[in-house]
């Protein structure tokens, strides 16, 4: 069986735990229209034929103005570090801006996997 760690990071309120609920067919993570609804890391786990994916929600990177944000950034930085595939998710619903490109340069990493979500909401 072959596995993989995969780490879902991007701005707050972009779709990860609703991205992850629905990868694994089931509701793991909490999903709010409340920023930083989720400050832990939550996994969810998807098993196909011989593949097992175990999927990293994080909590939503952001310019932190208190001891919780800063916290809750780390985390989410942090989750980074043991997995084999970062995912940097984008909403697809709002323009690419400076909240994005913060996110993307705190990432340090040069192989993360850009995915535009709520792509079903654009026309």
């Amino acid at each position: 069986m072959r596995s993989a760690f995969v780490s879902l990071v991007g701005r707050p309120n972009v779709g990860k735990s609703t991205l992850i609920n629905a990868l694994v067919g089931k509701k793991v993570s909490i999903v709010s229209n409340k920023p930083q609804t989720t400050r832990t890391r939550v996994r969810g786990i998807l098993n196909k034929d011989d593949t097992q994916l175990v999927f990293v929600d994080t909590p939503g990177l952001h310019k932190a103005t208190t001891a919780l944000g800063e916290r809750v950034n780390a985390t989410a930085l942090e989750s980074m570090r043991d997995v084999d595939i970062v995912c940097l998710l984008i909403d697809a619903t709002q323009t690419f801006g400076t909240g994005d490109q913060w996110v993307s340069e705190q990432l340090n990493i040069k192989n993360a996997i850009v995915v535009i979500n709520k792509i079903d909401a654009v026309s």
